[in-house]
C-alpha cells in the first residue's frame, strides 16, 4: 500500500474519520490495528516479525527496569540487541554472507557450490528493528523509563506513517505522544499537515518518479553511455533519491500530524551543506543520529585520540553502508563517506572554516559532487557496473549529451531545491511556513487540493515504489 495510491487514500480517510471520534485508549488500539493492516497489505505472513521484535524489546525493557543489578540488565539488553540483529542478519544478510564466503573460498582455491537462499526481505525491517532496539538501549542507559503498556509499545514500533521507511523515532521522544492523549486537531495544524503531504507528493511523483526512467536507462547500461550523460545521470539520481526519500518523510510527517503526532525532521536541505559532516547532519537525520548515539560514541567517538577517531568514523560509516543493503557496493559507499568524514575532521582541525561567500559556495559545490560520486556505488547494480560507470564518466573523449535531456535535469534540480526553500523553510522571525498564496488562504487550499488529487491520479497510473522500501 503505497502512499501515492488511491488504496492508501481510502485507507487513511477511513482511519482518520473513525480516529477522532474515539477516546485515547481506543485511538491507540485503532492505530495498532491500522498499522497491522497497512503492513500486512505487503505480506501478512511477515506481521509476526514486527510483533516478535516488539514483544522481545518490551519484555527486555521491563526486565531492565525491574532490577538494579547491572549484570542482569546487561543480559536483558544483550538479548534485545542479539534478537534484533539476528533477524536482520537472517532476513537481510544471509544470502550476502553465504555468497561472500563462497567467493572468498574460491579466491583461496576452494571451489564451493553456490547456494541460492529463497528468503523474503521484509519491508522496512531495518527501520523498525533499529527503532525497537534503541528503546531497550535507552532504558539500559537510564535515559528512558520502561513503558508498562504492551499496546502502547506495539504502537510505537508499528506506527504506520513511519513504519516502512522512517524516520527512526526514539522512545523518549515518541512514546510520550503515544501514552498521553493527543490534543484536538485544529485548523492551523491540519493545514500545515496538508501542505507537508502535498509537497511530499510533489517531490515523489512530479520529480523523483519523473526522473526514474532516465536514471534507470543510464545506470542499466553505463558502458553504452558517454561521459557527459553519465555525469548528468549522477545529478539525476541525486535529485531522484533526495526527492523520493524526502517526499516520503514529508508525507509521513503530514499523515502523523493529522493523527496528532509529531515526527522528527529527517531532511534539512542536505545539498546545501558546506562539508560532509554538515551533510550528515542534514541527510537522513534519524539514521545519522542513531549511528552517532548507538555506535560511534560507544566505540569511543573522538575521546580516544585522533587516530582512533578516524577508525571509529570509518567503522560507523561502513556499518551504515551495510545497513542500507546487502552488497559490497553499499559497503564501498559507506567507506567513502567514512573517508570523507575522517579527512574533513583532519583538515578542519588544522584550518578551521571560512565565512567568505565565494568559499561557502565553492564548499557547497564540492560537497555535492563528492556526495554524488558515492551515489554511483549506491545506485549501481554491482561493483563492476559502478567501476564501468566511473571509468566512462572520466573518459576524455566523447563528451556529448544527446542521450540525456540536460535542460530537463537542470529544471528538476531547480524545482527540487525551490520546493524546500520556498514552501517548507520557516521564516526566522515570524516562524510561519512560507507558501505561494499566503494572502489568499482559499486559493492556497484549492491549489493544494488540486495538487494532491493530480498527484494521486498520476501516481496510480505510474506507481514507482519508494527507494528506501528495499532497506
Amino acid at each position: 500500500m503505497l502512499f501515492h495510491s488511491l488504496d492508501f487514500l481510502w485507507f487513511f480517510v477511513i482511519v482518520f474519520a473513525v480516529y477522532w471520534r474515539l477516546g485515547h485508549v481506543a485511538q491507540n488500539w485503532l492505530l495498532v490495528a491500522a498499522s497491522m493492516v497497512f503492513y500486512g497489505s505487503w505480506n501478512w505472513q511477515l506481521l509476526g516479525l514486527i510483533v516478535f521484535s516488539a514483544s522481545v524489546d518490551f519484555f527486555c525493557g521491563r526486565g531492565i527496569g525491574d532490577t538494579d543489578d547491572r549484570r542482569t540488565q546487561r543480559r536483558w539488553v544483550a538479548l534485545s540487541v542479539v534478537s534484533n540483529l539476528g533477524l536482520l542478519a537472517y532476513f537481510k544478510y544471509a544470502g550476502f554472507f553465504v555468497d561472500s564466503f563462497v567467493d572468498l573460498a574460491g579466491a583461496l582455491g576452494y571451489e564451493l557450490p553456490r547456494v541460492t537462499l529463497d528468503i523474503i526481505l521484509p519491508v522496512g525491517i531495518s527501520f523498525y528493528s533499529f527503532q525497537s532496539m534503541s528503546y531497550t538501549i535507552d532504558v539500559y542507559r537510564g535515559d528512558l523509563q520502561p513503558t508498562r503498556s504492551y499496546r502502547d509499545f506495539l504502537l510505537y514500533v508499528s506506527f504506520f506513517p513511519q513504519l516502512v521507511a522512517g524516520p527512526i523515532e526514539r522512545g523518549r521522544r515518541f512514546l510520550p505522544q503515544v501514552e498521553h492523549a493527543r490534543p484536538p486537531l485544529n485548523l492551523a495544524s491540519m493545514l500545515e499537515a496538508t501542505k507537508l503531504i502535498a509537497i511530499g507528493f510533489l517531490q515523489k511523483v512530479a520529480i523523483a518518479d519523473a526522473l526514474a526512467p532516465t536514471v534507470d536507462q543510464i545506470f542499466s547500461q553505463p558502458q553504452n553511455v558517454r561521459a557527459l550523460p553519465l555525469l548528468f545521470g549522477v545529478y539525476a539520481f541525486a535529485i531522484q533519491i533526495y526527492c523520493d526519500f524526502s517526499g516520503y518523510s514529508k508525507i509521513a510527517r503530514g499523515t502523523a500530524q493529522l493523527l496528532g503526532f509529531k515526527l522528527m525532521l529527517n531532511f534539512d536541505e542536505p545539498y546545501l551543506a558546506r562539508n560532509i559532516t554538515e551533510f550528515w547532519r542534514r541527510w537522513h537525520i534519524s539514521l545519522s543520529t542513531w549511528l552517532r548515539d548507538y555506535l560511534y560514541i560507544p566505540l569511543g567517538g573522538n575521546r580516544k585520540g585522533r587516530a582512533r577517531t578516524y577508525v571509529n568514523l570509518m567503522l560507523t560509516m561502513l556499518i551504515g553502508g551495510l545497513w542500507h543493503g546487502a552488497a559490497w557496493t553499499f559497503v564501498v559507499w559507506g567507506g567513502l563517506h567514512g573517508l570523507y568524514l575522517a579527512v574533513h575532521k583532519m583538515l578542519h582541525s588544522r584550518r578551521g572554516s571560512s565565512s567568505h561567500l565565494v568559499v561557502r559556495v565553492a564548499s557547497i559545490v564540492v560537497t555535492f559532487h563528492l556526495v554524488g560520486l558515492t551515489w554511483i556505488f549506491f545506485r549501481a547494480a554491482s561493483f563492476d557496473a559502478a567501476w564501468t560507470y566511473l571509468t566512462g564518466m572520466f573518459t576524455i573523449h566523447g563528451w556529448d549529451a544527446w542521450s540525456v535531456d540536460v535542460v530537463e535535469v537542470a529544471g528538476y534540480a531547480l524545482l527540487s531545491m525551490s520546493v524546500d526553500v520556498l514552501l517548507v523553510r520557516r521564516k526566522s522571525r515570524t516562524n510561519r511556513i512560507l507558501h505561494l498564496f499566503s494572502r489568499r488562504w482559499w486559493l492556497e487550499t484549492i491549489a493544494i487540493t488540486a495538487l494532491v488529487l493530480f498527484v494521486l491520479l498520476v501516481g496510480e497510473n505510474q506507481v514507482v515504489p519508494f527507494v528506501y522500501f528495499q532497506f
